[in-house]
């Protein structure tokens, strides 16, 4: 294992350590606990009636105004930290709205259809595995023992919960591959946030992003005819506001600032709580179920995904005592 979990965000001298660890630990457990919460509030907006796309425009759609104030807001003191069309960090950042939030969340509404609100969140729990690789291959940090054989138990948790049962359906499958393709696309967005955020308001960043990706997910729906605000009621559109600001605006906001403080790899393995909170949401408010072989599967992959951040735990300790 390397002796430097996350060589491309050092950690910080053993003064200010635990502030910002502490900080940005709070802020990253609460972002997961905000986002745990999304996929419970859309599969009650898909029981109004509502399609992903419309779900998926609306909730995004809801927050649009934050974003564009945030674009005005947020840096302003630091010109050097908000960067415009002239700048290779804005186009950067424009790709990273594209394939970290466009394509990662369609993807994961698609999905959210076809499979439970829980397992949609364990198989996107894998994201910090796919960090973990792209970090790898970026050269960034290098992988132990450890953190391979703890992926590959994650994985195969996977491949237990989508064994039998229900999970043998084509809707089932495909719906799993379109979520883990999600996983995949956001892990992208974290590894480039990681880099672009040492340059750029963490803040601005996230509203850029926000921005471009609602924009570019309303054109799609447009064009494919697929977003019908029409259908939606005003229950439909409670659950759709709720979305937009508890489980989209302010946990893109407390991520992009954990990131900042402790990093992308760390602030994934920190996300740790979010499917236990989904599993636990998705049982009280939709009646979702566990069987032993996919309570196995769970057990599995939050094994798995907890135990890569184990040789990182103990390096914050070494660290900052």
């Amino acid at each position: 294992m390397s002796s430097d979990p996350d060589p491309g965000h050092p950690l910080p001298p053993a003064g200010p350590f635990p502030s910002r660890l502490g900080l940005g630990s709070l802020l990253v457990l609460l972002s997961a606990t905000g986002f745990a919460a999304k996929g419970i509030l859309a599969k009650m907006a898909y029981h109004e009636g509502l399609n992903p796309s419309t779900v998926l425009n609306l909730r995004m759609l809801s927050v649009l105004p934050v974003y564009m104030a945030g674009l005005f807001w947020f840096g302003r003191k630091r010109p050097g930290l908000r960067p415009g069309p002239g700048h290779q960090d804005f186009w950067k950042i424009v790709l990273l709205g594209l394939v970290g939030f466009d394509l990662s969340a369609v993807l994961d509404f698609e999905g959210l259809l076809r499979i439970g609100a829980g397992a949609e969140r364990l198989v996107l729990f894998l994201y910090p595995t796919f960090v973990l690789f792209l970090s790898a291959l970026l050269g960034r940090r290098r992988i132990g023992l450890w953190e391979i054989l703890s992926s590959i138990l994650a994985y195969v948790g996977l491949a237990v919960i989508t064994s039998g049962g229900r999970a043998e359906s084509p809707g089932e499958r495909a719906g799993v591959f379109l979520v883990l393709g999600s996983a995949i696309f956001y892990a992208f967005y974290l590894v480039g946030v990681e880099r672009v955020v040492r340059r750029v308001d963490p803040l601005y960043l996230t509203s850029l992003v926000m921005v471009v990706a609602t924009f570019a997910i309303l054109s799609q729906s447009i064009i494919s005819g697929t977003f019908h605000p029409a259908h939606a009621n005003e229950r439909a559109l409670l659950l759709v506001g709720a979305m937009g600001i508890f489980s989209t605006a302010l946990p893109t906001f407390f991520m992009t600032v954990g990131i900042s403080l402790i990093g992308a790899s760390r602030a994934s393995l920190l996300s740790f709580l979010g499917p236990v909170l989904t599993l636990v949401m998705a049982a009280i408010f939709l009646g979702e179920k566990m069987d032993l072989r996919e309570g196995a599967g769970t057990v599995l992959i939050l094994l798995g995904v907890g135990a890569v951040g184990l040789g990182w735990a103990g390096e914050w300790f070494r660290k900052s005592g």
